[in-house]
């Protein structure tokens, strides 16, 4: 079985005149905005008006609210943030991968981890070993890389082993990254150039 390290340094090697930067986590804006939905209605519990102030607040702040509270959605249950597995900073633009090494891995992936990454990306796509999704299983708008270890040969940059099995919608106008990302991204050069000076 090969290991989501494999993938990762053959990534690497794909795009090593980018920037590749590993296991990036991002919130959620759109389970943030239930989160503060949800918290609205338990205020109405605390007496008049405090459903109302709490309301005030998040507009003042220009914090966006869900309309409802999805039927089925518990705060314990709630994940406000998402982490991807690979971001690549390239001149064509940013693009999140999402490394998958197993069937059971892939099928509890859904649209609610994805959206975030989607919406401030240019394009999402999975990498995989070779066959272990079929092209038809690939969630619309998503691509598809596919790892072959026989086509890997570290003494040549472009012996990376991955080819593109499915070409992702490119999404031409992405919300900027969250100043949470690029925060997060600063303290790791920042840690970096700690190590070396």
């Amino acid at each position: 079985m090969t290991k989501a390290k494999v993938l990762l340094s053959a990534l690497r090697q794909k795009h090593r005149a980018d920037a590749v930067v590993r296991e990036v986590v991002i919130d959620d804006p759109f389970e943030a905005a239930v989160r503060r939905r949800d918290a609205i209605e338990r205020a109405r519990g605390w007496g008049p008006g405090h459903a109302e102030r709490r309301q005030a607040d998040y507009e003042t702040r220009g914090l966006p609210i869900a309309d409802r509270v999805p039927e089925s959605w518990t705060f314990r249950d709630s994940i406000p943030q998402r982490r991807i597995d690979a971001l690549i900073f390239a001149s064509t633009g940013i693009t999140a991968v999402e490394i998958k090494v197993s069937r059971a891995d892939f099928r509890r992936d859904t649209d609610e981890k994805r959206r975030a990454w989607r919406s401030v990306t240019n394009r999402f796509i999975y990498l995989t070993p070779a066959g272990l999704i079929r092209r038809e299983e690939v969630p619309e708008g998503c691509g598809l890389w596919e790892f072959d270890d026989q086509g890997l040969d570290t003494r040549y940059p472009w012996r990376h082993g991955i080819r593109s099995v499915v070409r992702a919608t490119v999404n031409k106008n992405p919300d900027p990254l969250p100043f949470q990302v690029t925060r997060a991204l600063a303290h790791r050069v920042s840690n970096v150039e700690r190590k070396v000076s």
